[in-house]
């Protein structure tokens, strides 16, 4: 009777929330809806960040958000998709805490699975957490095995006599189709629509650095920035000799994800093997 009278506090909470707080959150759900999680309660949670103040409160867990947001949306949106991102967390909380409540009342062994539900609700928000670090990494693994190729472009281009600039741009309209799906020619692009805009190319390269955030990208604006002026023979010699580490770094990084790939086979085929070995030895133990 208790846990039905706390599930029907918490969805009265929840309604009156969402529907006094609509308006507030209106626009900005709209213009975020394919990244909100369950955009109809999502006034709820954005009213508990912004009511508690989970910056101040937090500010650990936000500012760990917040800094690989800016990895993986960039500097300009990171801020939105931090509170979207800490909203979702809220509506998983939230959601979880509501199923184990009713699994808990429906089930005949009283409040002793509570305290698993609350551990296990812990370890999920810890992985929500964690998931931020895993596609932090895999955009970078992405960047670094699109670098090499991407470099060799720009030699090919430079010593065909294109500028770099030139040749930035040629890759990236090469590359128009893919620009959503690979985070290397995302950045790019945005580095080209600012030197279409008349910013300097010296400021586009120190942004492209700090939006991608990896010392390969780094070490490929300071070998450009050091040489681009001088053209020709010298720019090229420099790119040549950057693009031999890229490539090895590149085949470091496949063969790691080669590695982890291989790794996460072994219990399927732990489960397949066993499953043969069944059907091989069921027969003479059907004879016994």
């Amino acid at each position: 009777m208790v846990l039905k009278l706390v599930i029907a506090i918490m969805l009265l909470v929840v309604m009156l929330i969402t529907i006094k707080n609509k308006k507030v959150y209106e626009q900005f759900i709209a213009t975020y809806k394919n990244d909100i999680t369950l955009p109809v309660i999502a006034p709820f949670a954005f009213t508990i960040i912004d009511k508690l103040n989970l910056y101040k409160r937090m500010p650990k867990l936000m500012n760990s958000i917040h800094q690989k947001m800016i990895i993986l949306r960039g500097s300009r949106l990171s801020g939105d998709y931090t509170k979207i991102y800490a909203a979702k967390i809220i509506t998983i909380m939230f959601l979880f805490i509501f199923f184990t409540l009713a699994a808990v009342e429906a089930s005949d062994e009283g409040y002793s699975n509570l305290l698993y539900g609350f551990l296990l609700l812990v370890i999920i928000t810890f992985f929500l957490v964690k998931d931020l670090d895993k596609k932090v990494k895999q955009r970078k693994d992405s960047i670094i095995i699109e670098l090499p190729e991407f470099v060799n472009k720009i030699i090919l281009l430079v010593n065909a006599g294109e500028t770099v600039q030139g040749a930035i741009k040629k890759s990236v309209e090469q590359n128009k189709h893919n620009i959503y799906e690979s985070p290397l020619y995302f950045e790019l692009n945005e580095a080209v629509n600012k030197m279409s805009a008349n910013t300097s190319f010296q400021e586009v390269m120190k942004d492209l650095n700090y939006r991608c955030g990896i010392q390969e990208v780094s070490i490929f604006t300071t070998t450009v920035m050091m040489n681009y002026r001088k053209g020709g023979t010298l720019l090229v010699q420099s790119l040549k000799e950057l693009s031999v580490s890229l490539w090895d770094k590149r085949k470091t990084v496949t063969r790691i994800k080669g590695e982890e790939a291989s790794s996460k086979l072994v219990f399927p085929i732990i489960f397949i093997f066993a499953a043969v070995l069944l059907i091989v030895i069921y027969p003479a133990i059907a004879i016994f």
